[in-house]
């Protein structure tokens, strides 16, 4: 059958994508801010981050499974419920179980609401346009990013702790509506109207390490996220303790990594092109990660937490090329019936990466200065990318398009 891009229908996957990042930023930086003034130590801090991520790495086959299977709109429809109903949860929570407990139950909404649009994404718009729809979307996700943390800020230092968590909950509610808008749908009984008048054809069985490329950047990437996500734990103590900053500029630093990936998802979506080999965007996404470490690393050396603002910007415009890459290579490289399971795979194993460094930071957090854990987290990055250079070199030495992708169908 014939398609063309759908693009009012990625103009409202992406407009709930900015949504859901402004909330997610929101509740995250909110919680932290809140544990920090009250005198939470550095492990509470990191058993948090935990908590809102854990589900997401323990979910992860069950979700993807669900995603390829069950209507799409049916899946944004509960999740966003579930995200709404978990924000108002923690508004209304005192005691630091109970926060944790909520955090937990707005990442198992969020493991399904995520993969569900990682993988709708491509159903929306043909090969040719893949990287300007991943961009958009990216750009949407960025600008909610980077709205989250500093309307954290701004307004933890200015109204309740309670007041912010529910303005998240109207923020999740753009995920119920995206559901009940959006005309691309997959799964359930919308993939069998959308097959009624073709053969039935035999089920796909992808699995990642079918394909040993995308199963060497997947793994890489979850290791060098692992490596350096310690400075997430660190960053709110080394910016408002060890350089004695205030909420708004907390909100503000942290922001600037996401205006760079507002821009860096724009400069990779021009410079990617259908005939771009795979292994290409591959190389460049380690690329990407060597300038990460480095702007880390920088960063450990400041004395004012403004001058982190170039290193986040730096570190940000690269981040945001490297996921415009990650949502390019999935519509290029996994059948379209399994990128359910595939946004469910790499979701899992990055963040399951980001997990251990988190933990390990809290850890590290209370037997040093937070400068130092953000140096060390730089350091090790670069050491782990020194030892993963070479297997990417090698799978990505002759990289092609997968045999196994499919011409992108509505």
């Amino acid at each position: 059958m014939s398609f063309t891009s759908r693009w009012a229908d990625v103009v409202v996957a992406s407009i709930a994508q900015l949504m859901a990042a402004l909330g997610t930023f929101l509740v995250m930086t909110t919680l932290v801010l809140a544990l920090q003034e009250r005198g939470g130590s550095g492990l509470q801090v990191a058993l948090l981050v935990v908590a809102e991520t854990l589900p997401v790495v323990l979910l992860a086959r069950w979700v993807g499974r669900l995603v390829d299977r069950v209507d799409s709109r049916l899946l944004l429809i509960v999740a966003g419920l579930g995200q709404v109903g978990a924000a108002f949860a923690l508004a209304n929570a005192a005691r630091y179980e109970w926060i944790v407990a909520g955090a937990v139950a707005l990442a198992c909404a969020t493991a399904i609401a995520q993969p569900t649009r990682s993988a709708l994404l491509p159903a929306m718009v043909t090969r040719e346009d893949l990287a300007r729809a991943n961009a958009i979307g990216q750009t949407a996700g960025s600008i909610g990013m980077m709205a989250g943390p500093a309307l954290a800020g701004l307004l933890v230092g200015t109204v309740a702790v309670e007041q912010t968590l529910r303005v998240s909950a109207v923020a999740f509610a753009f995920t119920v509506l995206a559901g009940v808008l959006l005309r691309t749908r997959r799964g359930g009984t919308a993939a069998r109207r959308s097959g009624a008048d073709q053969p039935e054809a035999a089920p796909v069985t992808w699995q990642l390490r079918d394909d040993r490329m995308y199963w060497v950047m997947v793994w890489s990437l979850a290791l060098i996220i692992g490596l350096v996500s310690a400075v997430n734990v660190a960053e709110v103590f080394f910016v408002r303790e060890t350089l004695g900053a205030s909420a708004v500029v907390y909100g503000v630093v942290t922001s600037a990594w996401t205006i760079g990936m507002l821009v860096g998802a724009w400069v990779l979506a021009r410079l990617i092109r259908p005939a771009t080999p795979d292994g290409a965007l591959v190389r460049w996404i380690f690329l990407g990660l060597a300038v990460i470490c480095g702007a880390v690393v920088l960063c450990g050396t400041v004395t004012a937490a403004l001058w982190i603002i170039p290193c986040w910007l730096a570190g940000g415009l690269v981040n945001g090329g490297q996921n415009v890459i990650a949502g390019t290579l999935l519509g290029r490289r996994v059948p379209a019936e399994a990128r359910g399971r595939a946004a469910a795979a790499v979701q899992s194993r990055v963040q399951g990466g980001g997990l251990a460094g988190f933990f390990l930071g809290g850890v590290v957090l209370d037997l040093i200065d937070a400068r130092w854990v953000v140096l060390g987290a730089g350091a090790l990055g670069l050491l782990g990318l020194l030892l993963v250079m070479p297997l990417v070199r090698g799978v990505t030495a002759a990289g092609r398009t997968s045999p196994q992708v499919q011409a992108t169908a509505a």
